[in-house]
């Protein structure tokens, strides 16, 4: 047992180790594409400063402030201004290798070269939260595609099967397809520990499915299902009610009955808006296969 230990021990310091030199790898990439952008501008003002005015080759220092502000980000982008306006001060203004600015029209240029620098560096900003938004989005939809696909392939191809009972393998097998579903895509969710409860004949709670064998239910966490399961409404981390239970429940209930319970191990104010809509729906869609069969 211990050498097994050692191995799991070694294994993670292995991969965590290998993270990190992934991690350092991709910042010098970032850092050395930084810098050639800046070298490879400065190069060029070189040449252009024989066919334009010098003052206003520092709005060349513009394009790799573009460039930052795409692939890098918000720390590049102004990194790549700053570094291109003391460039440009130190080799292009006069009085020359000082940091001094003695022209108004070079005041005037600077001034305007970091307002178009910031301008840009926000801009970019924001289409890029604004594309992250709608990549979320799109991915919540396939998500809900998904999800609607595989629940809905459970409904019985047989409608005499529906609203009569079901024998007692076919029930079993049906609930437990449907409850580890239900946790698969809780757990593209939130990736945490959870298990579904099922009513069962006699009117008490049953867990009929858990993402890990070793999960632990204990009274208090069966205690607050009850209540969610008998009164229908959401308990636990973050509510009022079974506040002290680190699982996190929410009813599985149709319009007319309420067929079981979904506890997840996570803090209810954690969530997020679009966290709760999707567990809402992984709640409406179990509820519903759940009622087109008997027994439940």
């Amino acid at each position: 047992m211990q050498r097994i230990d050692q191995r799991h021990n070694s294994e993670f310091f292995f991969d965590r180790d290998e993270d990190i030199r992934k991690k350092r790898l991709e910042h010098f990439r970032q850092f050395f594409f930084f810098l050639a952008m800046l070298a490879i501008t400065t190069v060029l003002n070189i040449f252009l400063a024989q066919i334009i005015h010098p003052s206003s080759l520092v709005f060349v220092y513009l394009v790799p402030t573009i460039a930052s502000a795409i692939y890098l980000g918000n720390w590049a982008a102004v990194s790549s201004f700053t570094c291109g306006f003391f460039i440009f001060n130190f080799f292009y203004v006069e009085p020359y290798y000082s940091l001094h600015i003695s022209k108004p029209e070079d005041i005037y240029n600077v001034t305007v070269y970091f307002t178009i620098a910031a301008l840009i560096t926000y801009l970019i900003n924001l289409i890029r939260r604004q594309n992250t938004f709608l990549k979320d989005r799109l991915d919540r939809v396939s998500l809900i595609e998904d999800m609607s696909r595989d629940f809905l392939s459970m409904i019985p191809m047989d409608k005499s099967s529906l609203n009569q009972k079901l024998p007692g393998s076919l029930r079993t097998k049906v609930l437990s397809q449907l409850g580890n579903l239900a946790l698969k895509y809780a757990k593209m969710v939130l990736n945490v520990p959870a298990f579904v409860c099922f009513r069962e004949e006699d009117g008490s709670l049953k867990v009929w499915a858990k993402s890990s064998v070793d999960l632990a239910i204990t009274e208090k966490e069966k205690d607050a299902a009850a209540w969610t399961f008998k009164n229908g409404e959401v308990a636990g981390k973050g509510t009022h009610t079974h506040p002290d239970t680190p699982f996190y429940f929410l009813p599985l209930k149709s319009i007319y009955e309420i067929i079981g319970v979904l506890g997840i191990l996570c803090d209810s104010k954690d969530l997020f808006p679009e966290q709760r809509r999707l567990l809402e729906t992984i709640s409406n869609l179990t509820t519903m296969i759940a009622a087109k069969w008997t027994g439940v």
